[in-house]
């Protein structure tokens, strides 16, 4: 029994570091495509929803569709010595609903709101703040060693995102000082999500994925209800953006991340935050015709080097 308990600690005390197989990238990159995805929702979301709106009805979309997907598991039915009611716990609870509301539903209000007064450049690169600020916190609050590698890699990174919107710089960017502060709090925000996702008692992903997504719609139905009128004739084509922004980006990439956080660790898991502008950068090429700058070849050279560099161990002997 001893020695069971010291191999569970060990595999506990491992597991962010396990962060390099092919299961985990390949998780890594289902992100990057699903979150990369999210910026043309987005767009055809608020043409006729508010920001506030958009971002409530994409939470609560988002929770139905877990809640299905939990239903349609088993995972609500009672099983023959563990209850859902015996699996959750007020601390459990207490944690993702943090996540929920703090780290996710508050940094999608302050880039709705940041998106008023800043162009999607800087808001690039307010946003590679994230894997900065993971970086840190873990050192101290995961117990991730912050090693020479580990900055090179996230520094390798940042630069292949600056050199990624480069050709907006000079299209003529814009930012508000306003702005760019409450895009680097949303940064800083989301890798606070990431410290807690991995600090959070472990319950089933689709479970603490459901609770983090149902609580931040609560807390943003409740901040649109104050901050913005209810849409009165929202387009079909801005309600069926905002349900597929909240069964793909939120719902299931939601279940991916706090699965992924698990096995690979924080760190690993916020370098989605330099790759998903390179891919949405590709799906402009590749679809809307946009013009293919030398820009993005040495940007995903720089992104994908960082990744490398950050999550590759040193093999002892």
């Amino acid at each position: 029994m001893e020695s069971e308990a010291g191999k569970a600690g060990a595999s506990a005390r491992t597991a962010p570091r396990l962060s390099g197989n092919a299961l985990s990238w390949a998780a890594l990159l289902l992100l990057v495509v699903i979150w990369g995805s999210t910026f043309a929702g987005i767009s055809l979301g608020v043409e006729t929803i508010t920001p506030a709106w958009l971002v409530a009805g994409r939470l609560t979309s988002g929770a139905f569709f877990l809640a299905v997907w939990m239903l349609g598991a088993g995972l609500l039915r009672p099983r023959p010595r563990q209850t859902l009611a015996s699996r959750l716990t007020l601390r459990a609870i207490a944690w993702f609903a943090l996540i929920g509301i703090a780290a996710t539903m508050a940094p999608f209000v302050l880039y709705a709101h940041a998106a008023e007064s800043v162009g999607t450049a800087v808001m690039a690169i307010c946003n590679g703040g994230t894997p900065f600020a993971t970086v840190l916190m873990a050192h101290f609050l995961v117990g991730d060693r912050l090693t020479a590698r580990r900055v090179i890699g996230v520094m390798l990174g940042f630069l292949g995102l600056v050199v990624l919107v480069i050709p907006e710089f000079s299209d003529g960017a814009y930012a508000s000082l306003i702005g760019i502060l409450l895009a680097i709090i949303g940064a800083w925000l989301y890798a606070v999500g990431n410290i807690a996702t991995r600090l959070a008692p472990a319950i089933e992903p689709v479970l603490a994925s459901f609770i983090i997504i149902a609580m931040g719609a609560a807390a943003a139905l409740a901040y649109a209800a104050v901050m913005e009128p209810f849409p009165v004739s929202p387009s079909a084509a801005s309600i069926t953006a905002m349900i597929l922004l909240g069964l793909l980006p939120t719902a299931f990439a939601m279940f991916v991340y706090v699965w992924l956080i698990r096995r690979s660790g924080p760190v690993f898991v916020s370098f989605t935050t330099y790759m998903s502008p390179l891919w949405a950068t590709g799906l402009g090429v590749l679809f809307l015709g946009e013009e293919l700058h030398w820009s993005m070849v040495g940007a995903l050279a720089l992104i994908l080097a960082g990744v490398a560099v950050a999550n590759t161990r040193r093999r002892t002997s």
